[in-house]
């Protein structure tokens, strides 16, 4: 069946099934078995487990066993290479060496909504450009919102690139991006290629990238396909971390040499996440950005693990924090900062200094300092930050504190006039310098 793009859009929205049913009702008047499969599955769909739906399945499995082959072969594809669901292909996993002209063929005929293209050794690797290049030229439709290049047939441990879009209406709001290498020409970098070329994402507001590289993980090529996809005026958030599929935490971080040239796509950015990253010194502007957030291992503590991966020197931090000292966000409201201890970068007390110094922060309220390894040193310092009268929440999550360092915050309560939250526990101080602590300050446990 050929559908108009208004119908596919239809069916990929028909949440109450109210489309497809009017459609398999008019199939089955004209003698078209499908029309009876729309049917049933819809109502598999509504019925669950209840006790109808074991004769539903029968008359199912028995539909698909008659007919299954003929609908697949019309769009080019094979008995196991797709899912039906609700009467539709929702899903497929094809070959990439067979994929050439399927796609074309599927996004008019079908409202699919996860296509994954598998690769292996066998020559489907020098087929996936063209693949690529037909999905490009077709754009993408408004029922798909996964779309997958599948290594997993290859003899490297090599993890999927995965697009998935979030979509409202005719508009795609959210990118999420599961990128493996940079360097592979047909990948992740061209999914997100052919994702932001595609005319419904001129409203997008948050772009998301997952990384599952080790070592250094340049981000000059991904900085290069997201200008030439040009501006994004409408993007609200932007964030990239570490992925690790085979659960095992691993040495890596990436290198951004140039953080106003990514700042420089968004205008109105007001989110900005990064994982443990190289940044070197620069002037950094923004006039939206609202939350900042630096995360120098990832979102969870787990200590320094693949040793076979760690060098006698630390893992770089490039200039670290120093960017902040000549920084413009005057909206910027929430800075978040995980240093992980010193398990992967050597942080020194002199590291914080553009922190304290920093002059365009005027909109700063909450300040989180996750797992600082020098915390008495932090709570000493805090008072010489130029905006710490304005701070309303001050977290000190796993920061290594003493009883010098509580008493220092208690000296300077007069510094934190309109702090409504300290976050840090009981954890290496004395119950006396515990309970002073708490007796001046709203302590909150993290």
């Amino acid at each position: 069946m050929t559908h108009s793009p208004n119908d596919l859009a239809a069916l990929a929205a028909d949440a109450t099934d109210t489309f497809r049913l009017r459609l398999a009702e008019a199939l089955r008047h004209q003698g078209d078995p499908r029309g009876e499969f729309i049917q049933v599955q819809c109502a598999l769909a509504k019925a669950g487990t209840k006790a109808a739906a074991p004769t539903l399945r029968e008359r199912e499995a028995s539909l698909l066993a008659a007919h299954e082959a003929t609908w697949l072969a019309e769009l080019g594809l094979l008995p196991g290479d797709a899912v039906f669901v609700r009467g539709f292909v929702d899903r497929v996993t094809v070959d990439a060496s067979r994929a050439r002209g399927v796609y074309a063929r599927l996004i008019r005929m079908e409202p699919v909504r996860a296509l994954s293209l598998r690769v292996d050794l066998g020559g489907s690797e020098a087929e996936l450009s063209l693949v690529l290049e037909e999905i490009r030229r077709a754009g993408l439709p408004p029922s798909l919102e996964q779309l997958t290049i599948d290594r997993k047939n290859s003899w490297e441990d090599i993890h999927d690139d995965a697009l998935e879009r979030r979509r409202q209406d005719t508009r795609t709001l959210g990118l999420s991006l599961d990128l493996h290498d940079f360097t592979r020409p047909d990948a992740g970098l061209a999914l997100l290629s052919i994702a932001l070329t595609s005319p419904d994402t001129s409203s997008l507001e948050s772009l998301g990238i997952k990384l599952t590289g080790l070592g250094a993980n340049p981000l000059e090529e991904l900085l290069d396909a997201l200008e030439r996809a040009g501006p994004r005026p409408s993007l609200r958030e932007w964030s990239l971390e570490f992925s690790s599929p085979n659960g095992k935490e691993r040495i890596r971080w990436v290198q951004l040499h140039s953080l106003a040239r990514l700042l420089a796509l968004y205008p109105r950015l007001q989110t900005l996440v990064l994982p443990m990253t190289e940044l070197h010194a620069e002037h950094v502007e923004h006039p939206e950005l609202r939350e900042l957030s630096l995360h120098w291992l990832g979102h969870t503590p787990c200590g320094p693990s693949d040793l076979s991966q760690w060098k006698h020197a630390p893992v770089p931090k490039g200039t670290g924090l120093q960017f902040l000292r000549e920084a413009r966000l005057p909206k910027l409201e929430r800075l978040h900062i995980d240093f992980q201890y010193e398990w992967y970068i050597a942080w020194t007390p002199e590291d914080l200094a553009p922190l304290f110094e920093a002059k365009g922060l005027a909109a700063l309220r909450r300040l989180e300092l996750h797992n600082c390894h020098f915390g008495d040193v932090l709570c000493r310092e805090l008072v010489r930050m130029k905006h710490v009268q304005s701070l309303k929440v001050l977290d000190l999550t796993g920061a290594i504190l003493t009883d010098g360092g509580a008493e220092a915050l208690t000296r300077n309560r007069a510094h934190f006039p309109h702090l409504t939250q300290l976050i840090c526990g009981p954890w290496g101080l004395s119950e006396p310098a515990w309970k002073d602590l708490v007796k001046h300050y709203p302590v909150v446990s993290p």
